[in-house]
């Protein structure tokens, strides 16, 4: 279970989830469902649903489509509620992911108190936005285009604060990263020590060690990584990345967000997270297995899917996927027969006049 944020770019794209908090304007700060008394707002819904940091509504999507994004909700509630029943948030892993995870914590909780305060779509631009629309596109109802043109604005709003921030961090808290010694990672990195110094941020050093971990995650397996490691680009970039992540981390520390809700909030929603893994760990959804003959079986039954110009794809070459489709399709089996058993025993409320403003 890994729940270290590696690159500033993967933080940031996780901060906007669940948008603008705390916000009021628009139906955002609505509860839409309450699950044992802990609510679920209309923001959360929307960002699930597809809507950047959840600023306009998804009028464009069916009410089915809603419901089933609301129903994953409620199930991620119970869970997590579950979960701390059970003792997990007393545990050594759970403590352990949160530490991980403090740095995005900080930047997730940065980033969403500027999206509330900065992002403001304004009428005259949705009407803009949404004339060009239909103008390249005339098949487009004016629903559709309103509801296009306001995710396409947010998308512009909330990425031009993403830049803004890094940029801010990055001249506040400017990171000296040492080319010569990355040169020579790449010329023979199995040589270098993983306590080497690539680059010095604010105090803060990154190492090879810390490096050679985020290549390894994103290449998995013993020779995964083995390429990445011993290219230079691929390490800087790594570096760059860990260097703004780090500067981002000091320069929200700098806002005041100690004990604001901005803060709380989305330390709330990391913890939910960890606690769902931890459970489903511990019910047995992470501990599957999948037989040989359950893969020939799908491959059979499947056949069709496994064609590539015109001939069938013999299975040795897609049983590593089917493996992993199967193991997580017995995963999603084990978690929803739990979530049932759950439901059951839950007060649950659903307010389907707040459902359809989402």
């Amino acid at each position: 279970m890994n729940f270290r944020y590696g690159a500033a770019a993967a933080i940031l794209a996780i901060a906007v989830a669940f948008g603008g908090g705390c916000s009021t304007k628009d139906a955002k700060s609505e509860t839409v469902a309450t699950v044992n008394g802990d609510d679920v707002k209309v923001v959360e819904l929307r960002e699930f649903l597809g809507s950047r940091g959840g600023l306009v509504a998804v009028t464009n999507l069916p009410a089915e489509k809603k419901k089933e994004g609301l129903d994953r909700l409620v199930a991620g509630r119970l869970l997590a509620q579950d979960a701390r029943a059970k003792g997990l948030d007393n545990t050594d892993a759970f403590r352990t992911a949160l530490s991980g995870n403090d740095k995005g914590v900080w930047i997730n909780a940065l980033l969403r108190k500027e999206i509330a305060s900065k992002v403001k779509i304004k009428d005259s631009d949705l009407k803009d936005e949404s004339k060009k629309m239909r103008g390249a596109d005339n098949n487009l109802s004016e629903s559709d285009a309103t509801t296009r043109a306001g995710q396409a604005i947010a998308e512009r709003e909330v990425r031009k604060i993403e830049e803004e921030l890094i940029a801010t961090a990055k001249k506040e808290i400017p990171a000296a990263i040492d080319m010569e010694a990355i040169g020579k990672i790449g010329k023979g990195g199995n040589n270098v020590a993983d306590n080497a110094v690539l680059a010095t941020v604010g105090g803060e050093k990154i190492t090879y060690g810390q490096v050679r971990e985020v290549l390894q995650s994103a290449a998995p397996g013993p020779h995964g990584a083995e390429g990445l490691l011993k290219n230079p680009v691929a390490i800087q970039r790594v570096v760059d990345r860990e260097a703004t992540g780090v500067a981002l981390l000091a320069y929200a520390r700098k806002q005041g967000l100690e004990g604001s809700e901005w803060l709380k909030s989305v330390r709330g929603e990391m913890e939910r997270a960890v606690l769902i893994n931890l459970l489903a760990e511990k019910i047995g959804a992470k501990d599957v297995s999948v037989t040989d003959k359950e893969i020939r079986d799908a491959y059979a039954e499947h056949g069709q899917m496994f064609v590539r110009d015109g001939k069938k794809i013999p299975l040795a070459q897609v049983k590593d996927q089917l493996r992993a489709f199967l193991e997580n399709a017995k995963r999603r089996k084990v978690l929803d027969e739990y979530v049932d058993s759950l439901k059951k025993k839950a007060k649950i409320t659903i307010n389907e006049s707040v459902l359809s403003k989402v």
